[in-house]
């Protein structure tokens, strides 16, 4: 019988190995807990007993479970995280040779959220809720570095001192999607608003504490993406920009202006880090939208 505990931590573990945002970090462990004491409960105690007909069981009992928050039965949204859960630990399962499991479910329908992209006079309005305070300057830093260098959210949060090289105008990702690294270039008001964050106000904020991360906030402590994330929310609030605009709002705003401005796909996933010319397909539809 495998050890629940030992599946979970070691499931953990990969997933952070694989550099999964913050949100992956935290529920995929808990949706896969369930799975997991659902298929011990129902006779599954090897991985080889997990079956694609024991999945199928998981999932209708699933679409009949009610919410504790709700009382209504679990929203079909709820049910595709709990796809997408199982599907990764189905890859992790495979990448470290523990076994295979069948998931043969699908859901009609994609149920991605729409993509908010800016148009680069509602960019300018969030730029101009900064200011020049200390904080103002760190603001217009996490713009940088999400807009004018298109990072990922879990990417911005990595984000460490020594991974600015001003003297070769470029940003070190260490820590892409899928564990890959790459460079972003950071030219004109980038790198600018970058400097003066670093030489400037992050000295100031730091203060005593001792770590490498860029990104501080007013205590010193690093930065973690929700508190970044909670940031760009309120200065879009304060632009009065009414759309839902989030980190990934910034990254795919820069992918289509860039595109507007004539880069070429293959350079814009590059840019992006992107392993395939499909993911940065979509700008071309997202620029009509401007």
């Amino acid at each position: 019988m495998y050890s629940k505990r030992e599946l979970i931590d070691g499931f953990s573990s990969w997933l952070s190995l694989q550099n999964y945002v913050e949100y992956s970090l935290e529920t995929d462990p808990k949706r896969l807990t369930t799975f997991i004491i659902w298929m011990q409960t129902n006779g599954a105690r090897n991985i080889d007993q997990i079956s694609g007909s024991k999945v199928r069981e998981f999932f209708k009992q699933l679409s009949e479970t009610k919410s504790k928050k709700t009382g209504e039965v679990l929203s079909l949204a709820t049910q595709r995280n709990y796809l997408t859960t199982i599907n990764r630990f189905a890859r992790y399962l495979r990448q470290t040779e523990q076994g295979n499991i069948e998931v043969p479910i699908k859901f009609q329908g994609r149920s991605s959220k729409p993509r908010v992209v800016l148009s680069k006079a509602e960019v300018k309005q969030i730029y101009d809720q900064c200011g020049d305070s200390l904080l103002g300057v760190r603001d217009r830093a996490i713009l940088a570095i999400f807009y004018g260098c298109g990072m990922r959210r879990n990417e911005g949060a990595n984000l460490k001192v020594k991974d600015i090289l001003p003297d070769k105008n470029l940003l070190y990702i260490s820590k892409g999607k899928g564990h890959k690294p790459r460079y972003v270039p950071i030219v004109g008001q980038v790198k600018k608003d970058i400097l003066n964050y670093l030489i400037i106000a992050r000295p100031m904020l730091v203060q005593s504490w001792k770590h490498e991360y860029f990104m501080v906030g007013i205590s010193g402590k690093r930065l973690s993406g929700s508190s970044m994330y909670e940031r760009v929310r309120s200065l879009v609030k304060q632009s009065g920009i009414e759309k839902k605009v989030g980190l990934h709002s910034l990254r795919h705003s820069i992918a289509t202006h860039l595109l507007i401005g004539g880069m070429k796909l293959s350079e814009i996933a590059k840019f992006l880090g992107h392993s395939s010319l499909e993911s940065t397909q979509i700008y071309t539809h997202l620029k009509d939208e401007l």
